[in-house]
């Protein structure tokens, strides 16, 4: 394999590393706050609407630039939303009567939006859509696409 693919692959990795990583903080920084403890899993929850939100437009902005671009603002993106985290542990900081726990909460969400773009990058140079879903209405206005069979052969990237 070549070295861009173990370039990409280490990128991929610490991003997700670091978003879990994240997420451990971000719970230890609730306790701190005595927040409630019903807003650990809200953590994760924000997160993933977040990215769920963004699916429909990612794979627009993601081909619209060289991928290298997209994830230096992926990141950019994500970074924000760490140092949003920072700046919630700054009592003085809250000049609108908020709870600070929410700021948390906003944070870790700007993180998913990061982390939404990030995802669609590799353009399936790793990898490979398996299976799509469509109405039979929308089928038809699909177009790029084929069938296989179910034991496709992987990309040869992955061989």
């Amino acid at each position: 394999m070549n070295r861009g693919f173990y370039i990409i692959m280490a990128a991929q990795f610490f991003s997700a590393l670091a978003d879990n990583a994240l997420l451990i903080a971000a719970i230890a920084l609730l306790r701190d706050m005595h927040a409630p403890s019903a807003y650990e899993p809200l953590l994760k929850l924000f997160f993933t609407v977040s990215y769920v939100a963004l699916a429909a437009f990612v794979g627009a902005f993601a081909d619209s630039m060289a991928k290298g671009r997209v994830m230096l603002i992926s990141n950019t993106i994500k970074i924000a939303g760490c140092f949003m985290m920072l700046v919630a542990t700054v009592p003085m900081l809250d000049v609108l009567g908020i709870p600070l726990y929410y700021y948390v909460l906003l944070s870790y969400a700007i993180v998913g939006l990061g982390a939404a773009a990030y995802s669609y990058v590799f353009d399936g140079q790793l990898g490979h859509l398996d299976y799509a879903f469509s109405r039979a209405s929308l089928t038809p206005q699909v177009t790029g696409v084929g069938s296989w069979h179910i034991n496709a052969d992987e990309a040869g990237l992955l061989d």
